[in-house]
């Protein structure tokens, strides 16, 4: 078998001439096997995004659809994919496979700024994620992020097992593992954006993270960092920094889950951010980094994963003169130029028409506010998504490419109702479903597009006689199948898997959900993976992350700072996880680690447009 950097090494050794590679080539020398008449023995072959590992008689092809293992002897067409019935002979060739892409990893040279800078800059597919208008946001995910400035113990890759997770490529930061061999644990990955303008002073700079179980620092050195940055300026004129992982502490304490399945690891996805002003008008680009030193790291599971970086404008902070570091808060609008929707829903023109726009989207989320103690937009950063290959399309077909949705929420605002239609796709990693590898109890179900359509109360009525859940459901307070929906669109069950009074929190992935047998993918308990218009680090009252379909919202786990609603003695959660107050009315919180997760039952009366509501008595 030839590949085609073969060339280089087979024709340079037929025409005499030395090749002065300083470090090993990719390509193999195959003159020797031509003058002699033998077969090359190549061992990896590359061909775009798949590769294919060799030895004796079998054959593994490792693609983003996922993995193939063939006895080439037995099945030289390959017809018969045994990755599952030879699920050893398959671990061992992806093991093989995995340390030679690290060996060539290494071998690769570190990228020069200014080639990042074009890179970044050069905005390639898919289109932006947006906040407020299309040419706002510039966000870097998966394979964009290959054009990142690795320094240190930093490498990027497949995030995982490809087997077991569909977390895609990204940034790995190693805190046990000296991958430079310079005898520290620290490590940095950089990228540089030009999309600064005198205009835009305010942004926000957030990373989708993920800390192993094993991933530590010393001196809570894991961080956001900011470079300010002027074309023709030799270095950086001034730079801020935000240190993060005492914020991972805290919340591998708080989200703590006994019930949790450890086969994939506790450690979960969320959001991590800092809010900066631009110290100067002059300043045209930036350096932004995820980084850390210090590391004391243990065991494999050490590394901390970045699925994606994202750099948004924002505007200007009531207090603008604060730390750039202070507590991030959507900003707040002048409640004047509000236009009432009805209950607590609101239309914020942003200074343009007052007409209400035909429907929201990703390209005015933030316009749909929703007032509790203060103005949230909730679905902002929420309304677009990934078809990820391995899922299904709405057809039932396979995608065997990664596909964008930016309409993956739309919202139209009825008399009654907020309306909305969702394609249910979570915008966050995943488990690989069906779990081949039993990783998640073995679930056969992919992963589908649908075609929802939720309907939520603009003003809730309450129920005149509430029914919460018993230890089992056995009272049918709440409905097999959805019971309410997040902000991104994803749906919300009750407690329990389909199996009637089966616990179905131990099957889930590290973003708390799986698919159903219908291929819905859904959350049984709080889906930490889930936005929030700025990052819910315990320092407050937890924003709204969904709405059950009696129109009541759900919050985060938070009541106040490093109060979490579960433990709230003053205003205890009922067996409905909720309470009321006067800013919020009544509303429930996700409780991690704690019966009934989401919610215990409805509180209000759920609308009948959704299906199922509770079981008469």
């Amino acid at each position: 078998m030839v590949a085609i950097h073969d060339l280089l090494p087979t024709l340079a050794a037929a025409t005499g001439v030395p090749l002065k590679a300083t470090k090993p080539l990719d390509g193999q020398n195959l003159w020797p096997n031509l003058i002699r008449g033998e077969a090359e023995t190549r061992r990896v072959v590359i061909a775009e995004e798949e590769f294919a590992i060799f030895q004796d008689n079998w054959k593994l092809i490792e693609s983003a659809t996922g993995i193939e293992l063939y006895d080439i002897i037995a099945d030289p067409s390959e017809q018969h994919d045994l990755a599952d019935s030879r699920s050893q002979v398959a671990t061992a060739l992806v093991d093989a496979l995995t340390k030679y892409k690290q060996k060539v990893a290494r071998d690769q040279p570190s990228t020069p700024v200014a080639e990042v800078a074009r890179t970044f800059d050069s905005k390639p597919s898919p289109p932006k994620l947006l906040t407020r208008s299309a040419a706002d946001t510039v966000v870097l995910e998966g394979s964009l992020l290959a054009g990142a400035e690795l320094q240190g113990d930093v490498a990027y890759g497949v995030l995982g097992n490809r087997l077991t997770e569909s977390n895609g490529k990204g940034i790995r930061l190693m805190s046990a593992d000296d991958h430079d061999g310079d005898k520290q644990l620290a490590g940095e990955a950089s990228i540089v954006s030009n999309d600064i303008t005198p205009q835009n002073r305010w942004y926000r700079f957030d990373v989708l993270g993920l800390a192993q179980d094993g991933f530590a620092v010393d001196k809570d050195n894991l961080y956001l960092k900011v470079e300010f940055l002027q074309k023709g300026q030799n270095g950086s004129l001034d730079f801020i920094k935000t240190r993060i992982f005492s914020q991972i502490v805290r919340e591998r304490n708080d989200f703590k889950d006994d019930g949790t399945n450890e086969s994939l690891g506790r450690a979960t996805w969320r959001t991590y951010a800092m809010d900066f002003r631009t110290p100067f008008a002059e300043i045209d680009s930036v350096k932004l980094s995820v980084g850390f030193a210090d590391g004391i790291g243990e065991g494999k599971q050490s590394e901390f994963w970045v699925n994606s970086m994202n750099l948004s404008p924002i505007p200007v902070p009531a207090e603008y003169k604060a730390p750039v570091n202070a507590h991030r808060q959507f900003p707040q609008p002048d409640p004047n130029t509000l236009v009432a929707l009805g209950g607590r829903w609101y239309f914020d023109p942003q200074g343009g028409s007052k007409k209400l726009p035909r429907q929201f989207d990703y390209t005015n989320c933030d316009q749909l506010l929703y007032k509790s103690d203060r103005f949230e937009a909730p679905f902002a950063g929420n309304m677009s998504s990934w078809l990820r290959a391995g899922y299904k399309n709405l057809a039932g077909d396979i995608v065997e490419k990664d596909e964008y949705k930016p309409d993956a929420v739309v919202i139209t605002v009825t008399k009654d109702h907020i309306v909305m239609q969702s394609r249910n796709l979570p915008n966050h990693p995943t488990a690989t479903f069906p779990d081949k590898w039993r990783m998640l109890d073995g679930n056969p179900s992919y992963i589908q597009e649908k075609a929802n359509t939720w309907y939520l109360p603009k003003e809730p009525q309450l129920a005149a006689d509430p029914i919460a859940m018993d230890a089992k459901n056995s009272n049918g307070a709440l409905p097999m199948g959805p019971i309410g929906v997040a902000t991104n669109g994803v749906i919300f069950f009750n407690p329990f898997d389909h199996i009637f009074e089966t616990d179905a929190v131990w099957r889930l992935d590290r973003c708390c959900g799986h698919p159903s047998p219908q291929s819905a993918y859904h959350y049984h308990k709080y889906p930490v993976c889930v936005k929030t218009p700025w990052s819910d680090e315990g320092e407050m009252h937890s924003s709204v992350i969904g709405f059950a379909f009696d129109g009541l919202p759900v919050y985060g786990p938070y009541e106040a700072d490093g109060l979490l609603a579960k433990d709230d003695k003053q205003n205890p959660l009922n067996a409905f996880n909720l309470h009321e107050d006067k800013d919020r009315g009544p509303h429930y919180h996700v409780t991690p680690g704690k019966f009934p997760h989401i919610i215990g039952g409805y509180w209000g009366e759920p609308d009948p447009k959704n299906g199922r509501g509770r079981r008469a008595r």
